[in-house]
């Protein structure tokens, strides 16, 4: 009987301690911000030929139109009131190039304190203009552009409806770029590839981990450096080469030109 009436005692006493500590979630943590501001402008391209953009921490929406001039859309969210009061979205011109940022401080766009803090930032950009951009962290979609240079840090990056070339350089997440109506080129650290549509050439510089899916390419897919990860490529106009595979399978269908694996 004592022993029965220590274990439920026990029992008693887990739950009332349980029902007395406080329960945290991953959003008390900093997945909801507790204080938020928009930022809603247009800024005049001017003579401008390209647009650099560098993006911090959250999620990043280009999309290229008819249009002469840039709409910045974004929203601000810190869960320091402090630290949002010095958070911005700057735009400045340098010769031909304009410039938008995302600072989380005075010193720029990186963070100065563990505090959670983002800025989802949306812009839409004159489709006549070619685009620089950098993103640290963070979902980012681009559309509608005439060419592209980027380079993200993490994230999920989709890259569709590009009039020119693009050139990405991607540490983590997946990458999905259609519909280019120039050519290709990637350097990945991990995460999956998928290219369709493309075309001009397509061309894979590093990639370290996380397959690649290429389709429907009009110029050659050349692979320099895979290290793990099948390579899955189908409908190349020109030829199909893999310079250096480390692991993984090669599966390849309807090549038009020549194929070289190692």
């Amino acid at each position: 009987m004592k022993i029965i009436s220590f274990i439920v005692l026990l029992i008693v006493v887990s739950v009332s301690l349980d029902l007395a500590t406080p329960s945290y979630s991953i959003a008390a943590w900093g997945g909801d911000c507790e204080h938020s501001r928009d930022v809603n402008r247009e800024v005049s391209l001017g003579d401008a030929s390209l647009l650099k953009v560098a993006a911090g921490a959250g999620t990043l929406k280009i999309v290229g139109a008819k249009r002469d001039s840039i709409s910045i859309d974004a929203r601000l969210c810190s869960d320091s009131k402090e630290q949002l009061e010095q958070m911005s979205v700057s735009d400045e011109m340098s010769g031909d190039t304009l410039e938008i940022e995302t600072r989380f401080s005075q010193g720029g766009f990186r963070k100065k304190s563990w505090q959670s803090a983002s800025i989802n930032l949306t812009l839409t950009v004159p489709d006549s203009v070619a685009m620089d951009v950098s993103d640290s962290s963070g979902a980012a979609q681009l559309e509608g552009l005439l060419s592209l240079v980027m380079v993200d840090s993490s994230g999920e990056l989709t890259i569709k409806d590009i009039a020119g070339d693009v050139d990405v350089t991607d540490s983590s997440g997946a990458l999905t770029i259609k519909d280019v109506r120039g050519g290709v080129a990637v350097t990945d650290s991990s995460g999956a590839i998928d290219v369709k549509n493309v075309l001009n050439d397509l061309v894979v510089r590093v990639d370290s981990s996380g397959g690649i899916d290429a389709k429907n390419i009009g110029g050659d897919v050349l692979v320099k450096r895979d290290s793990s990860g099948a390579i899955d490529v189908t409908d190349v106009v020109g030829d199909f080469t893999v310079a250096k595979d480390t692991s993984g399978g090669i599966r390849y269908d309807n090549i038009g030109g020549k194929v070289s694996l190692p």
